[in-house]
């Protein structure tokens, strides 16, 4: 029994001295690659190995098109404007834009709902002036001729402002929508217009 434990304990020791000498030889290679990472060499014997050159520009070159923003797309500017007023600004990244946008669309509800509050007001005197009631404009306007005028006015105003509202709602779309479209023309130094044999021509370089 002594025996089997001595054995026993030796088996325990070789197995830990084993363990020991892995992780020495992993924190070695750790402490080879650190270098690796910060620098463009590794000394292994003392032979120094350089990275390629072209791998290091590969790898700029991606990252550099990674950063790079990709256009906004106009058909997704316009829908979104659709869907919500000012939003097609925000997503072409011109979010200043947006008190514009509110201001615009909320001057000409505001306009729509004078209009059709006076239209429902006038309306309402005349029928009760036709029905010989009082009314709120008792006393100031009396003439059922008055109120018809300025109840058809207000009525032709109302369905004014209702068009307009439309249009502010598509100016804004179709500006969000131009926006994009103009962010995907290249405006770089690669256009130029040079003169060429038959007469000047657009020359796109690379």
């Amino acid at each position: 029994m002594p025996e089997e434990k001595g054995k026993i304990v030796r088996i325990r020791g070789n197995t830990l001295d084993g363990l020991r000498n892995r992780l020495l030889m992993v924190l070695v290679l750790f402490l080879m690659a650190v270098p690796a990472a910060r620098g463009q060499e590794i000394l292994v014997d003392s032979l120094p190995i350089h990275l390629p050159s072209s791998l290091l520009s590969d790898t700029v070159a991606l990252i550099d098109s990674a950063r790079i923003k990709r256009p906004p797309d106009p058909k997704r500017a316009a829908l979104l404007s659709l869907l919500l007023p000012g939003a097609g600004q925000v997503y072409n990244g011109k979010w200043w834009k947006t008190p514009f946008v509110y201001g615009a669309l909320g001057g000409s509800v505001a306009y729509l709902q004078f209009n059709q509050s006076r239209y429902f007001r006038f309306k309402r005197a005349l029928e009760l002036e036709l029905a010989r009631k009082p009314h709120e404009f008792t006393g100031k306007i009396n003439s059922t001729d008055a109120l018809r005028n300025l109840r058809n006015r207000y009525d032709k105003n109302t369905q004014t402002s209702y068009v307009g509202v439309v249009i502010v709602y598509g100016i804004i779309a179709v500006e969000a929508f131009v926006d994009a479209h103009l962010q995907n023309f290249d405006i770089s130094d690669d256009l130029s217009l040079r003169p060429l044999e038959n007469g000047l021509g657009l020359v796109y370089s690379f």
